[in-house]
């Protein structure tokens, strides 16, 4: 390319260029970009036109790249991120940094995993602020619009402009409290099953939409548990109980002062349990956990304050 056609170049189409080089798509590259499929033909055209050279040809498993642009590609690649680092400013030090992260988390997060990521934060990095919320919004919608940096759940999908970061799996564990009359005698779970059971919020059959849930993100609570925990082979789905609480945390509290037995996240339980405050019944089989995991925007997940953030939370997770 002379230097005529560079300096007319619209730097744009390099990050079309690239896109099309992972993805070997024009629609994926247009998905990628927020573009459309024609918008990402007409800069493959302007492109083509500018370099002399197809650059990518139709094969059998999608868009092939030339010679030319394969040589092109790890040149453009390490010029795109030292653009991005010229103009994203100084890089990010936990250490001095004020920044104020917006974080959504159930009242289940909060309590298992936020208070060792508080300690770490407030060890390494002192002037962070961290701003924790329900999940009771859009997600997505904040994610998108930068109201929230980061969502912590167990997701059932995440859409491809997102990037997701396992961090743990959770089983479920009927619970009752300790000094149960029910106690007094080997507690299966056919004398589980004859006692009032508490439903958490969204585990109800009325309940199943409530869940939070945003566009693009497909948010479960963790009390929507498989029939693998049923009881007297009734349907989680049909379970009833004289009362329904919102969230775990409240189911804790809940059966820790009455004589019903509810089914909660494992590590929630023994917390309880190793307080002296709950008795735990394990289920008649092992099903499959839950996975839980942190969502961010694509695009923050190699550098920056909210990459070290994600890093810090993964690193924490990873010891529970």
């Amino acid at each position: 390319m002379n230097n005529p056609h560079f300096h007319n170049l619209d730097l744009n189409l390099l990050r079309v260029f690239q896109a099309l080089l992972e993805e070997e798509s024009a629609t994926r590259a247009g998905a990628r970009l927020g573009l459309t499929q024609s918008a990402v033909s007409h800069a493959l055209g302007r492109l083509r036109l500018a370099l002399g050279d197809p650059l990518f040809v139709r094969g059998p498993a999608g868009l092939q790249a030339t010679p030319r642009a394969a040589e092109m590609g790890d040149a453009i690649r390490a010029a795109l991120k030292l653009l991005e680092a010229a103009v994203s400013g100084p890089s990010f030090d936990p250490a001095v940094s004020q920044r104020v992260f917006q974080i959504s988390a159930s009242a289940y997060v909060c309590t298992v995993l936020m208070p060792a990521v508080v300690r770490r934060v407030l060890a390494e990095a002192p002037g962070v602020k961290l701003r924790l919320r329900g999940v009771d919004t859009d997600l997505a919608e904040d994610l998108d619009r930068g109201r929230l940096d980061l969502a912590i759940g167990s997701f059932e999908h995440v859409g491809p402009r997102f990037v997701h970061q396992p961090l743990f799996d959770e089983t479920g564990v009927w619970v009752i409290r300790a000094g149960h009359p029910a106690a007094q005698q080997e507690v299966t779970p056919q004398v589980l099953a004859g006692l009032p059971h508490l439903v958490v919020g969204g585990a109800h059959k009325d309940d199943q939409e409530t869940n939070g849930a945003g566009r693009g993100l497909g948010l479960r609570r963790i009390t929507n548990w498989s029939d693998d925990y049923a009881l007297s082979g009734a349907s989680m789905r049909d379970l009833e109980g004289p009362v329904t609480v919102p969230d775990a945390y409240s189911a804790m509290v809940m059966v820790s002062q009455t004589d019903m037995a509810a089914l909660l996240p494992r590590r929630l339980a023994t917390l309880a349990m190793q307080k002296g405050r709950m008795i735990l019944i394990e289920p008649n089989r092992h099903p499959e956990p839950a996975s839980f995991g942190a969502v961010i925007r694509s695009g923050e997940s190699e550098s920056g304050p909210v990459a070290w953030l994600m890093g810090l939370i993964a690193e924490v997770a990873a010891t529970l």
